[in-house]
């Protein structure tokens, strides 16, 4: 059983910070899939398919018909890539990974903290202490499909802020 007066403590979800976390992962790999095609593979194809292009017709000349077939054959599993497809290749290698980071770096900042209430002050990161007799409003629209509440207040001091209480960024105990 909870004591009354221990604090109800809503910390960061694991979860959300697991699945940020694979966001940042798969857009940090991805630029760099996409930077090597763009910049190493695609380049290198499209050398071997003007290589495979010369021996094709030196082998014709020569009456190598073998030869003309294997380089044919092995002309025809190759793609041409254009320069539009290298130059793409090469702006999501360089936007990707540092979106990713932008990504981390704010997903991690929107779960710092926890949400604490105690003694009738509820804290939530980024805001001031704000006693529960200082709450306006509580916008629970949202709560019932997201969980997401949306809490209007204004403190003693004059100051008005609104704060929003996430329960799949903040894991909500029993």
């Amino acid at each position: 059983a909870r004591n009354p007066s221990d604090p109800l403590v809503a910390r960061a979800s694991n979860e959300y910070r697991l699945k940020r976390l694979a966001i940042v992962v798969m857009l940090v790999a991805c630029g760099g899939w996409f930077g090597y095609d763009g910049i190493v593979k695609y380049p290198n194809e499209n050398a071997r398919i003007e290589e495979l292009k010369k021996d094709v017709e030196a082998a014709r000349k020569a009456s190598d018909d073998a030869k003309a077939t294997r380089f044919s054959t092995e002309l025809g599993r190759l793609q041409h890539h254009t320069d539009s497809d290298l130059r793409l290749q090469v702006i999501l290698g360089m936007a990707l990974p540092p979106l990713g980071l932008l990504v981390g770096i704010w997903s991690f900042y929107q779960c710092r903290g926890a949400y604490r209430l105690r003694d009738h002050v509820l804290s939530v990161p980024g805001h001031p202490p704000i006693g529960l007799d200082s709450i306006r409003s509580i916008d629970k629209t949202d709560w019932d499909r997201k969980g997401i509440a949306l809490i209007e207040y204004e403190l003693a001091n004059g100051a008005r802020g609104s704060a929003k209480l996430d329960d799949f960024i903040y894991e909500r105990g029993p």
